[in-house]
């Protein structure tokens, strides 16, 4: 998948590919639309103060990193790089920070 990257500071959602693209203080995200806890779909939290799951009330904050709530990890990074203008995501691959940090710590870009 293909996205223009945005020129400021928010959140977008592609449903129909389930990915999450975010933009905060200078770094780009791609994340899995699901919750890690039972997969439900993830909301966004007013002023891009982050994400929370409407079941359980996961909180995280816009990087992914888990705040609160009864999920035990942070949310699934997607492989994410850059080409030119745009950012390319492979909703196909997905880092969890539990199984392999190193990985999931890298999948971002700067912006």
């Amino acid at each position: 998948m293909r996205y223009a990257i945005p020129a400021a500071d928010g959140v977008s959602i592609d449903g129909a590919n389930e990915v999450i693209l975010c933009r905060s203080n200078g770094e780009m995200y791609a994340f899995a639309l699901s919750c890690p806890h039972q997969n439900t779909a993830l909301k966004t939290m007013p002023k891009n103060a982050g994400f929370q799951c409407a079941r359980h009330k996961s909180k995280y904050l816009p990087n992914g990193t888990f705040v609160s709530g009864r999920a035990t990890r942070n949310m699934d990074r997607l492989q994410i790089t850059r080409d030119g203008a745009q950012i390319v995501v492979d909703p196909d691959i997905a880092f969890e920070s539990d199984v392999d940090p190193a990985k999931w710590a890298a999948a971002l870009i700067k912006v």
